[in-house]
């Protein structure tokens, strides 16, 4: 059992360049990567990060962030704008002095501010993917660990609703003839019983396949019989049962939407 929310982070360094990846995990109810701060140039290293990320998480909202630093490449750019603007100005110039404007481009980039040197921090893959996968390693034990945790606490309130329930049977009232059976929660009773059953099933499986759907499906189900057994009951103490019962029910189903 692994919860969705997670948190992780990794440093490595090559030569001169330097790499942080932070993974945060949220609650969803589908699988949604997204990788922050890589160049829209990288959108091939971009994909095998997330092909990545999909071999081990299965659902939830995904972060991926990446800083470099270091290892910068220098490339020139003109500034088209302002080589427009000297262009423009040196034309209205010649037209006022009824002169004959003669400019080159060599002219108009060798002016000031017209060319300037973009700085990008390359990304090299061989030193962010091993980053990454480190990083999810982190990730899959801080999931793992907090879903133990998570386990250890539906079990616990499953105890409490199981005992509720055998409550409200043992205090069920006598079906007589005259009331026609229609306080009898038996059956409700010997479903919900089955759900449990099959739910406690789910919560202590080692299948590493993700539980949080299943959960929560099994839940309603319990949920289901426990209101129709509470709508036929009129007995103080069975009812009470059924509401306790009800509400530890609440608490797995919440703890529930936490789980992969």
């Amino acid at each position: 059992m692994k919860s969705m929310t997670a948190y992780a982070a990794c440093h490595k360094r090559k030569e001169s360049q330097t790499v942080q990846i932070v993974l945060r995990s949220m609650n969803f109810k589908y699988l949604d990567i997204s990788v922050r701060n890589l160049p829209a140039e990288d959108i091939l290293l971009e994909e095998e990060i997330k092909r990545e990320v999909k071999k081990s998480i299965f659902r939830g909202k995904l972060e991926v962030f990446i800083f470099l630093t270091g290892a910068q490449s220098r490339k020139v750019s003109i500034n088209e704008k302002v080589v427009l603007k000297y262009l423009s100005q040196i034309k209205s110039l010649a037209r006022k002095h009824a002169v004959r404007a003669e400019v080159n481009i060599t002219d108009l980039v060798s002016l000031p501010q017209a060319v300037y040197w973009e700085q990008r921090i390359s990304s090299d893959r061989s030193l962010i993917m091993p980053a990454v996968k480190e990083t999810l390693r982190k990730l899959l034990e801080f999931k793992e660990k907090e879903g133990r945790i998570i386990r250890k606490e539906m079990l616990e309130n499953l105890k409490k609703l199981a005992a509720n329930m055998a409550q409200a049977k043992k205090h069920k009232p006598l079906i007589s003839a005259m009331e026609n059976g229609k306080e009898d929660i038996d059956e409700e009773i010997s479903l919900s019983a089955f759900y449990l059953s099959k739910l406690k099933g789910k919560i202590n499986s080692k299948n590493q396949a993700p539980k949080g759907k299943a959960i929560d499906f099994l839940t309603q189900e319990i949920l289901r019989e426990l209101n129709a057994a509470s709508s036929k009951t009129k007995k103080k103490i069975p009812a009470l049962m059924i509401v306790e019962a009800k509400n530890y029910l609440e608490r797995v189903r919440e703890q529930a939407q936490n789980i992969e």
